[in-house]
């Protein structure tokens, strides 16, 4: 049997048309997905006991949920990156240099970043905030 161009068409056009084709569609735009905020952030966070510049480098990534947080997330990548490096800088040796510090640092930053997306987008589009590498200079 022969499939000319007018029974491909309509064969296109049905398979685009059916339920179960559009919802695999939007199950591929929908998911688990990181969105790492490159470059590295480095910041300073105060002094170290022989005067020296203390600072923390590290590596961002963000847990988000669906094509339209991901978008959300690249759009106000400028914004987000401003608010980690505040945050980051604010920090005190304890809160930079001990496992529990550091996770007490993600989940205030987190927040602070889905208050301004809440603000921002309507939404706070963020599920998690990973630290990827964690590098303090005393």
């Amino acid at each position: 049997m022969r499939v000319t161009g007018a029974v491909r068409a309509g064969l296109f056009a049905a398979a685009v048309a059916c339920p179960w084709h559009i919802a695999a569609e939007e199950a591929l735009n929908e998911g688990l997905r990181y969105v790492p905020l490159d470059p590295t952030f480095v910041a300073n966070y105060g002094y170290s006991e022989n005067g020296h510049l203390a600072y923390v480098r590290t590596d961002v990534s963000l847990q988000v949920n669906s094509q339209a947080a991901e978008n959300a997330v690249i759009y106000h990548t400028p914004a987000i990156r401003s608010v980690l490096v505040m945050a980051l800088s604010r920090q005190e040796e304890d809160g930079v240099s001990t496992t529990a510090g550091r996770d007490q640092v993600r989940a205030e930053v987190l927040e602070e970043i889905r208050a301004f997306l809440k603000e921002e987008e309507g939404e706070p589009f963020i599920q998690d905030l990973l630290f990827t590498n964690f590098i303090v200079q005393r």
